[in-house]
């Protein structure tokens, strides 16, 4: 009896050394271009969980290289609890097609009901993926489409010595009060002039604040477009942007 009890402890205890060598193993040598999916459950302000995507650039795995991160917050439609339906969207989906893309992208699931109001789940987000990822700290970034547009420039405002720097698509409902914070993160907003949802003037109206702030913000207005301007994640130009922008450092 002795020997079948000490024979099954042994057991498991080689089965969970196994279970977490696997794991380590995941973190350490992802495969190029694989969208992986995590669940974060933790005690922040308040009980948060949150299910994510991390998409790695190509040749991560075989250099020493720290990469620059985009987090990634999606619109409205895709809000709930299938982390899968986000591989089909926005930049998630263009990171997960293109193995030479150079960020690492984290793109978190907003749950039922809200609008990326949660900074402190998404900032509990960004230490998990920096504690287990090569990520170079003065290069981290958001950006976002519609409720995410908005929920990146509420995240800047926030934490504005967090990121880099802000690309916001079709922000709806942005918050002139706001513009102080921002003005101390470079900014760069994409609007359709017949966005049906918040019209353009809203968003000039931030802009023209953060200038009366002494900060400086990139605003472009596309015409004869609408509210759903995705595409904009195709332009190589905001990438290259996005790349120039460094972290300032609190003197």
């Amino acid at each position: 009896m002795r020997r079948k009890l000490f024979a099954s402890l042994l057991f498991v205890v080689v089965a969970a050394v196994l279970v977490c060598a696997q794991t380590i193993e995941d973190k350490s040598s992802p495969s190029p271009g694989r969208l992986e999916k995590h669940t974060l459950e933790k005690i922040v302000s308040h009980h948060s969980r949150i299910q994510y995507l991390v998409s790695l650039p190509g040749g991560y795995a075989t250099k020493s290289d720290r990469y620059p991160l985009i987090l990634y917050l999606h619109g409205g439609s895709l809000r709930g609890d299938d982390i899968d339906q986000m591989k089909h969207w926005g930049l998630a989906e263009k990171a997960d097609a293109d193995p030479e893309f150079p960020f690492i992208v984290v793109s978190p699931q907003c749950p039922p009901g809200e609008i990326w109001t949660d900074v402190d789940a998404l900032a509990v987000v960004l230490d998990e993926v920096m504690q287990h990822y090569r990520v170079d700290a003065d290069r981290v970034y958001v950006t976002g489409h519609s409720v995410g547009g908005r929920g990146a420039l509420y995240a800047a405002y926030k934490m504005p010595g967090r990121f880099a720097a802000v690309l916001a698509l079709s922000p709806v409902s942005p918050i002139s009060a706001w513009a102080e914070k921002l003005s101390a993160v470079p900014l760069w907003i994409f609007h359709g002039a017949n966005d049906q949802f918040t019209p353009a003037k809203e968003v000039q109206e931030l802009v023209q604040a953060i200038a009366k702030a002494g900060g400086h913000s990139e605003f472009t207005l596309l015409p004869d477009r609408d509210h759903y301007i995705l595409d904009v994640y195709n332009r190589s130009d905001v990438y290259k942007w996005l790349a120039e922008q460094r972290r300032k450092r609190a003197e």
